[in-house]
Formats: structure tokens, sequence, C-alpha cells
């Protein structure tokens, strides 16, 4: 190229009429601060074209000056800033975007030159009287702000802003990215897929066994189902990593149309039971559990089959491939669907236990009287009974949802720890819970990185506070309501 000729030429002001009146680089060399003669401050950072090259992208717009912004000066420390013109100093911070803080001059005069402390402790300044000026200043986590910690944030060598959580780095010039938007997100992920296969197994289960099943048969399934929840975390999270995670990845497929080929099974099954009374003998009535398990698990072991002849001829022999290839979606091992069935067991007895309990407490002249007036025993089950019961089971759900909620060590171990934003189920994400047991042991007391994960720790709090909250304020309302039954 011509060595004469500009390789970008981009409006640094804030009209194409008015001059620059300073031109600088904050620390590390990506972020320039353009001022002009109007008192605009500017903020552009390089960016990385896909052929290679750099070029220059407005980011930020600061607070202006009512004069022209002359002076400069930028932190050894971090990426603030000082702009100055005749009657007033601000300090900005570049990644952020924010202007922090105010210096006006004292009486008439007018400063002529201006420097930040090296420790980011300080402002000095002097004016054309020869007078020098010094503040203290405090501000030690000047990168913390709501919308630092909330709000998409334009992060050096990034395109665009975005919800990023990164504490550390390789450089001194990295700047620190804490945004908790991301763990936030994972929390709430984590906890809807584990929530998804835990409601519909552990609120039929306590029906099931409720209100259907034979007493001798009920004092062996209850009894074990909550003693699952003696299972610790890490063991759980250990399996999930170790064989959940392989197996779930090696027989995709044929697990996601599990669910949907079991159930048609299950529906086949019944209308051939109702059909043809001849085959009532395979399960006595209040044992029918059995029968249900020998259908659950061969329709299982068709849909693992189903799935990889489905794999082999309609996704590319490999369904990782065909994910990437035509859903542009990569395949993480460990991932939110493990997570899901990981967590979900340990949420199972739980809303099983207040479910079951809820639905055995309805009092017995309720589905007496139901019987006495014709009704049969799936009638009375499902039109007086559940409704009674149904403050106890809302609260078995929101109690499961703040277990899932705060869980760390399955979501620690089973997924792959990364603060992305995605829905997906086949992507990992970071929550709140497991990034304080990651992030804590490496983090320096009183530093920047350890207030943050105590405000984490909070917020955890809050969210659990709430959810038991609201979950109180409706099974009260609910429960006013059928009290007078």
């Amino acid at each position: 190229e011509d060595s004469q000729s500009p390789a970008q030429l981009i409006g640094a002001t804030s009209k194409p009429e008015v001059g620059v009146s300073n031109l600088n680089f904050v620390l590390g060399g990506y972020t320039l601060v353009v001022t002009d003669s109007e008192g605009s401050v500017n903020s552009f950072q390089f960016q990385k074209s896909p052929e290679g090259k750099f070029t220059l992208k407005k980011i930020y717009e600061f607070s202006p000056h009512k004069n022209p912004a002359q002076l400069f000066s930028y932190s050894l420390r971090n990426k603030g800033f000082l702009t100055g013109s005749n009657e007033l100093i601000r300090l900005h911070y570049g990644t952020t975007g924010e202007s922090q803080l105010e210096f006006p001059t004292p009486g008439n005069s007018n400063f002529t030159a201006v420097t930040l402390a090296p420790k980011f402790n300080g402002v000095l300044a002097t004016d054309d009287s020869g007078n020098l000026y010094h503040w203290e200043m405090e501000n030690p986590f000047p990168q913390i702000s709501m919308s630092g910690l909330f709000k998409k944030t334009w992060y050096e060598g990034y395109q665009d802003p975005a919800y990023v959580w990164q504490s550390t780095g390789g450089s001194d010039e990295f700047e620190s990215k804490f945004s908790l938007v991301p763990l936030i997100y994972g929390t709430l992920k984590g906890t809807m897929y584990a929530m998804f296969f835990a409601v519909p197994l552990a609120l039929f289960a306590a029906f099931y066994v409720s209100q259907f099943m034979k007493p001798d048969l009920k004092r062996v399934i209850k009894p074990t189902i909550e003693i699952m929840a003696a299972l610790p975390s890490v063991v759980l999270g250990f399996f999930a990593a170790l064989v959940i995670a392989p197996k779930v990845e090696s027989f995709l497929p044929g697990i996601l149309i599990m669910p949907f080929v079991t159930t048609v099974f299950i529906v086949i099954v019944l209308l051939a039971y109702e059909t043809f009374p001849k085959l009532q003998f395979l399960a006595k009535s209040g044992r029918e559990i059995y029968l249900l398990v020998c259908i659950t698990l061969i329709g299982g072991t068709i849909s693992i089959f189903m799935g990889s002849l489905i794999e082999s001829s309609f996704l590319m022999g490999d369904h990782r491939v065909w994910l990437k290839e035509v859903l542009d979606v990569t395949y993480d091992q460990r991932n939110a669907l493990v997570v899901g069935l990981a967590m979900g067991f340990a949420v199972i007895p739980i809303i099983f236990t207040i479910t079951e309990d809820s639905l055995a407490n309805v009092p017995g002249h309720l589905k007496a009287s139901s019987l006495a007036l014709g009704a049969t025993p799936w009638q009375t089950a499902l039109n007086v009974i559940l409704p009674t019961a149904s403050p106890g089971i809302f609260s078995a759900i929101m109690i499961g949802f703040g277990r899932a909620i705060g869980e760390t060590m399955i979501v620690l171990m089973a997924t792959g720890n990364t603060p992305v934003m995605e829905w997906s189920m086949f992507n990992g994400f970071r929550a709140l819970s497991a990034n304080i047991a990651v992030e804590l042991p490496e983090a320096p007391e009183g530093g920047t990185l350890f207030r943050i994960l105590f405000l984490a720790a909070f917020l955890l709090f809050v969210m659990t506070f709430v959810v038991n909250t609201v979950a109180e304020l409706i099974r009260l309302r609910l429960r006013k309501r059928y009290q007078g039954l």
C-alpha cells in the first residue's frame, strides 16, 4: 500500500468541522481515547477483520466537557483515565464506558496539566498560576458497577458488546470481565433442565404410590425412593461425569426418542390390557408397577436400537457431525442434558416425598364420599384428592426448585463450567454456586473477585428466598381455597 495514504479514514470527533484536541491510548494499547475542541470524549478500539487487518471502531461516548478537553492521563493499573478542560477534570473507565468522578478547578484559575497517581489513589493537577493540586481518591474497584455486572459491556477485542465472565488472564494488560449475567443464566438453565426431568417422574410416581399401589409394596418402594436423598451430591456428580456423560454421548439419538417410544408402548399395552380381559392376569390390581417396569425396559432397549438406525441413516453416521454441519450446534460431552439427568435424581426424592405425603393426608371422608357417590378410583383421585392436595404438591415442586438452584457439586463436575449463554441442551454452562466453588480458593482476600463472589452468593440466597417466599404465598392461597373441604 501507499505509505503516504491512510489505511483507514473515520470520523473521530462529534462533528466533521470540529478538530481533535487530544489523542492517547489507555493501558494495553487497544483502546484509543479521542477528545475534541467541543469537549467530547470518545473511545475507539482496534478490531481485527476476517482478512486479518486491524480497524478502528467507535465504542463509547463519555460525559463531555463544556470547553475543549486538552488534558489527558491514563492509569498504569487499570483502564481508568483522566480528561480535563481548563475548568474541570473527569475520571472515566474505559471498559464500562462510565464517567465516575469530577474535580472542578478551585477559584478562577485554569488547569494546565493533570496526572493520575501510580497507585490509582489520587489525582494531581496544576493551574496557570503555578499551583499544584492533589485530590485523594478512594476508588479501589472502578471496574465494578451495576452496568458492568448486569449489562452488556464492549470489551477489548470483541466485535460487539457481550455478557462475559473471565476473571483472570495471562498478561498485565488483561481487563477482567465480571458480568454475572452468564452465571445467573447458567444457574437457571441447569435448574430448568433438572426440573423438566424430575417433576413429571416424581409427581406421577407419588400419585401412583399414594393412590393405587398395594400397601405391602408401598412399604418397600417409598423408603427406597426417599433414601435416594441421602446420596451425596459429589457421588452423583462423579457418576454423571464419568458414566452418564459418555453413555449419553454414545446413545444420544436413542435417548432423545426414548420418552416418545416408551410412551407409545405404554399406551399400546394399556389399550390391549383394557380390550382383552384375558391379558389382565399379567398384572394384578395394585401391582401394575411390575408390568410398567418391563414395558419401560423394553421401550428403552428398542429406543437405543432405533437411535442407532436413525443415526446411521439420517444423521451422517455421527450425530455430533450432523449437529455441527446442519444445525451449527457444538456437542459438549458434559452438557445441560447430563446435568438435568443427574440433578434430577437428586431432586426426585424431595418432590416425591412431599407430594406423596400430601396426597396420603387428604381426609379419608372425601375419598369415601366420592366412591360412595359412584365415582371410580381414577375419578376420585383426579377430581377430589389431587385438587385438595395441590398446596402440598406445589410446595414440593418449589422446594425441589430451591434444591436444584443451589446445587454445587453436580453442576461443578458434570458441566464444562464454561460461562456461555445458550439454551441448547448440548452445551455446558457455569452456575453461580459452581463459580463460587471454583473461583473462591484463588481469589485474593478483599480483592475485586473476592467481593464479587460474595455478591454472587448473596444473589443465590436472594433467588432462593424469593422462590420460597412466592411458593409459600401461593401455597397459603391454595390451602385457604380448599380448607373448607
